[in-house]
C-alpha cells in the first residue's frame, strides 16, 4: 500500500477524529475494574517473577518480553474482529445508518454498565492457570484472555466496533482496531518497563478508579446519543476538519 493510499484511508471519513476515540476507548478498557486492579497479577503471571519483589535485569527483561507477547496476541483478535465488522458494514451499507441507531442505544446501555449502573453484567477475569511455556506462551494468553475479557470490556469495544461498521471499510476498521489495541495495549508495556516505579501511579489510578469509570461511562453514553439521533457522522466530520486543519505553533 503506497503513503498516498494509506493517508486517504486515514483521512477520509472522518476515520483521523474517530482514531483518536478508538484510542480512548482502549485507554478505558485498561481503566476498568476487571483489567486495572490486576495489573500486578497479570506481570507475574507472564513473566513468571514477582515484578515488585525482583527488579533483576533479568526480571525486567522476561517481564517486558512476555508483556509484548501478551498485548501482541490480544491484539490479533481484537483487530481481527474490527476488521469483520468493517467487512459487515459493507454488507449491510444500506441498512447502515438504522443500524447506527440501535447501536447508539446500546452504547448507551453500556455507558451505564461501564458506571456501574447494571452490577449484574458486570464481569471479573481472574486468571487461575499457568501455561509452562513461559514467555514463549504470552501470545497465546493475550489471544485466550482477550476472548475472556469481551463480556468485562464490552462497553468500549461495542463502541469501537460500532465505529468500524460505520467505517463499512476493511482498511478504515482495521485501522481503528489498531488504535484501539494500542490504547489498551501501551500501559500494558509501558508498566512492565518502569515496573516498580509504575506502582505509585497504579495505587493512584485505583484509589479514583470510580472516577475514571464515570467519566468514561458518560463519555461512552455521549457517543451513543449522538448515534441514536443521527448526528455521530456529523460530528466526526467536524472534528476531523479541526484535527486536519490544526497547525503546531512550532
Amino acid at each position: 500500500m503506497t503513503p498516498d493510499a494509506v493517508g486517504e484511508i486515514v483521512y477520509s471519513g472522518g476515520l483521523i477524529a474517530a482514531l483518536p476515540v478508538a484510542f480512548v476507548a482502549g485507554l478505558l478498557a485498561f481503566l476498568s475494574p476487571c483489567v486495572l486492579p490486576l495489573i500486578p497479577g497479570y506481570l507475574a503471571y507472564i513473566g513468571g517473577v514477582n515484578p515488585t519483589a525482583d527488579a533483576s535485569p533479568t526480571a525486567r527483561r522476561r517481564t517486558v518480553l512476555g508483556m509484548i507477547g501478551f498485548v501482541s496476541g490480544f491484539g490479533v483478535v481484537f483487530i481481527s474482529l474490527s476488521i469483520v465488522f468493517g467487512a459487515l458494514g459493507l454488507m449491510l451499507l444500506p441498512w447502515l445508518d438504522l443500524i447506527l441507531r440501535v447501536s447508539g442505544a446500546v452504547i448507551i446501555v453500556m455507558g451505564i454498565v461501564f458506571i456501574g449502573g447494571i452490577p449484574f453484567l458486570q464481569r471479573d477475569l481472574k486468571p487461575e492457570w499457568r501455561t509452562r511455556a513461559g514467555i514463549w506462551g504470552a501470545p497465546f494468553l493475550g489471544i485466550v484472555f482477550a476472548l475472556g475479557w469481551v463480556p468485562c470490556i464490552g462497553p468500549t469495544l461495542i463502541a469501537v466496533q460500532t465505529l468500524a461498521l460505520d467505517s463499512a471499510s476493511v482498511p478504515r476498521a482495521a485501522a481503528l482496531g489498531v488504535a484501539y489495541w494500542l490504547g489498551l495495549a501501551l500501559p500494558f508495556v509501558l508498566v512492565a518497563i518502569l515496573l516498580q516505579r509504575a506502582t505509585a501511579t497504579l495505587s493512584w489510578l485505583r484509589r479514583h478508579i470510580r472516577t475514571i469509570n464515570i467519566a468514561g461511562g458518560v463519555l461512552l453514553m455521549i457517543i451513543g446519543v449522538l448515534m441514536v439521533i443521527g448526528v455521530w457522522r456529523d460530528v466526526l466530520s467536524w472534528m476531523g476538519v479541526i484535527i486536519s486543519g490544526f497547525t503546531p505553533a512550532l
